[in-house]
């Protein structure tokens, strides 16, 4: 009998990954993460996917390409080609907004019914499009004559014949006479009551301001600025003085296209100032980033404001974009706060219902119903990067945005880091967009190359698509558009609108295999069960001791619909790493690792 050696069976065991946990661009990441990836999702998860197919949208007109300068979504999207505005694709007729380099980006807000375009300060409504232009208002006189009177508050003149002007009450009165008591330094209305034989004063006076088309577009309790309104040479001293108190903030009470009827007191009529130069504006002011929260459009601004600074944020009055310097001391008035905290804005969103403004290192929130609850509480912490301002979203009540540093989660109490996965990459001009749970965001790294990446707010994962450079995002229901710079389209993210893309190449870099294993185990084998579409090809290559070239192991053709195995044999080495890669629909479901306890034979 022959004694032959025993050799010992070797130890055998698989570690399955069947959870597949997207992009973590750090050195040390879990099992199922991925190192790098391009054209990647979690649509399927825990499977690993390809992205949707997008949609893309060219625009040219007489054989020449204006560039996309503006997005923003709603109800339906509005987007800005060149000068032109375009609401639901239809062009807003008679509106045009600037394209010089000085009046850009332009920052597009929603307003109930209304678009209100920054920094043009243009509007339309979407209800009726032929409602549209600049949401301020300049008149002047251009040679035109000037009336002034004192009307009641509907802009009914006075008869001044039956009103008395002196400094002595007018002798056996009438009830309801009216007089103009010249006795003080100002000249004050008073009207006679016959049941208490007294002259009580006139709480408020009206004058009316003729001039051809000054009321035309005015409302009610618009506030306008006037100027150059002055009374002629031969006038009193107190008529001058009346005449010159009219300049200055005025809110509007009453109008008509040729009048408008203001809070003042005259106690002559001028029937006709000419070779005056009368202007009657209504201004909006420069701001920095404009949002809607509450009926109100509200701003910010750091920085010269007319020649002055300015650290502020404001809102306009309660259902009007066109109102920031109305204060009549009521709850619809507009509201100024100044601000303490130094350095830019760099981002506003509005959440829960509530104005907040970023700098890059403090959050400002404004909280109450009212001018007289509004309260500005600040928070010093990670703010918006300076020029990332387009990366702050709302998500399920949450707010996204890019830091100097990292992509953060605000929920009104501390931000919470939520990218850390991405890496020590510092990236920069972040703009971002959000449709159901996820948030999209393309920023450039240090070398100017653009990324976009994907956040899954509701898994926590992050998955990496490709290169496209967006301006900007909006959202239409369950579909996020965005502007694509590096082609000038319009591209619909989930493919709704527009021509599908072909077929896109697609990787998956995992992690290192074997840097975790102990004792003197090996990476045997390894098994991947994916489903390829007919025609879809993948190419599986290995990397050993992170050293060298990828290696390709062999290439797979999808031909029937079905999932399939396959095997791949490595060499003995301390680690590895694996990349899949290919062109086509795809969906890996598992990724199998045979380990071997390393013995002599």
């Amino acid at each position: 009998m022959i004694n032959l050696p025993e050799l010992q069976v070797t130890q055998k065991n698989v570690l399955s990954t069947t959870t597949f946990l997207g992009y973590n661009h750090q050195e040390i990441i879990q099992d199922g993460e991925m190192y790098d990836m391009k054209n990647l999702s979690g649509d399927k998860y825990p499977l690993l996917s390809l992205r949707k197919k997008r949609a893309k949208t060219c625009f040219e007109y007489a054989g020449e390409e204006d560039p996309l300068l503006g997005i923003n979504g709603r109800d339906q999207l509005t987007f800005i080609l060149g000068s032109k505005v375009y609401w639901n694709f239809l062009e807003v007729e008679g509106l045009s907004v600037s394209t010089a380099e000085n009046m850009q980006p332009k920052k597009i807000v929603n307003f109930g019914a209304y678009v209100c375009i920054f920094p043009d300060k243009k509007y339309f409504n979407t209800v009726n499009l032929s409602d549209c232009g600049s949401m301020e208002k300049n008149w002047d006189t251009i040679g035109n004559a000037v009336g002034l009177s004192m009307c009641r508050g509907d802009g009914t003149d006075y008869d001044m014949t039956q009103i008395a002007v002196s400094a002595t009450a007018p002798t056996s009165p009438t009830n309801g006479k009216l007089w103009i008591d010249q006795s003080g330094d100002n000249d004050v209305l008073r009207q006679y009551s016959s049941a208490t034989e007294t002259w009580t004063e006139v709480a408020t006076t009206y004058v009316k301001i003729s001039a051809t088309n000054i009321g035309a577009g005015l409302q009610e309790y618009d506030c306008l600025t006037l100027a150059g309104l002055t009374a002629p040479d031969t006038s009193s001293e107190r008529v001058k003085a009346q005449v010159s108190a009219l300049n200055g903030s005025a809110i509007v009470y009453y109008c008509g296209t040729n009048y408008i009827v203001v809070a003042g007191l005259l106690s002559q009529t001028l029937a006709a100032l000419k070779n005056v130069n009368v202007s009657a504006d209504m201004k909006i002011p420069d701001m920095d980033f404009v949002v809607e929260a509450n009926n109100r459009l509200w701003g910010c601004k750091y920085g010269m404001r007319n020649g002055q600074v300015v650290n502020e944020i404001r809102c306009s009055a309660l259902g009007s974009f066109r109102n920031w310097i109305r204060f009549m001391g009521n709850s619809q008035d507009s509201w100024v706060g100044n601000v303490g905290t130094d350095g830019p804005f760099t981002a506003a969103v509005t959440q829960k219902g509530y104005p907040v403004f970023m700098k890059e290192n403090c959050i400002h929130r404004v909280s109450g119903s009212t001018p007289g609850t509004f309260q500005l509480s600040s928070t010093v912490c990670r703010g918006t990067q300076l020029g990332s301002w387009r990366s702050a979203v709302v998500v399920n009540e949450a707010i996204y945005y890019k830091s100097r540093q990292d992509v953060l989660m605000y929920d009104g109490s501390m931000p919470v880091s939520v990218g850390e996965k991405l890496g020590g990459v510092l990236y920069s001009d972040a703009r971002a967009g959000a449709v159901g749970d996820k948030y999209y965001i393309s920023m450039k790294d240090r070398s100017g190359e653009w990324h976009l990446f994907n956040y899954d707010t509701k898994t926590g994962i992050w998955h990496k698509e490709d290169n496209l450079h967006a301006m900007g995002f909006g959202r239409v229901d369950d579909e996020l558009f965005c502007i694509d710079e590096g082609d000038n389209t319009l591209v619909s993210i989930n493919g709704s609108v527009g021509e599908i893309e072909d077929d896109f190449p697609w990787s998956a870099t995992f992690g290192l295999f074997g840097t975790d294993y102990t004792g003197q185990k090996y990476l045997s084998r390894f098994n991947i069960r994916m489903y390829l579409d007919p025609w879809a090809e993948a190419k599986l290559e290995i990397r050993y001791d992170g050293e060298g070239e990828w290696q390709e192991m062999g290439t797979v053709r999808g031909s029937r619909v079905q999932s399939f195995l396959i095997p791949v044999i490595p060499r003995r080495c301390d680690h590895l790493q694996v990349r899949i890669s290919g062109e086509g629909d795809c969906r890996i479901y598992q990724i199998s690792r045979e380990m071997e306890a390393g013995g002599d034979g």
